[in-house]
């Protein structure tokens, strides 16, 4: 994962909330894998995630907590087009 992919993962899977963070579209992913990849956002970097349901059972979906948007803007706003 580098800030390069994770703005392509984020201009094609993700949405900005209003007044909040972003959210990861990882339907198709299982809870581990979803797990997974929040950890190595987190740990590569630095950034707050949770793994939350998307409201349909065996459904679940990354987000990127508002408290990180400050961190994730400087990594990947060179990238976004």
């Amino acid at each position: 994962m580098t800030p390069i992919g994770l703005a392509h993962w984020i201009m094609q899977d993700g949405s900005r909330q209003k007044g909040q963070g972003v959210m990861l579209a990882t339907n198709s992913f299982t809870y581990d894998e979803c797990l997974m990849l929040a950890n190595i956002l987190t740990n590569k970097f630095g950034l707050i995630t949770t793994v939350i349901k998307t409201g349909v059972e065996g459904q679940w979906r990354i987000n990127i907590w508002k408290k990180s948007m400050p961190l994730l803007f400087e990594l990947v706003s060179p990238y976004f087009i």
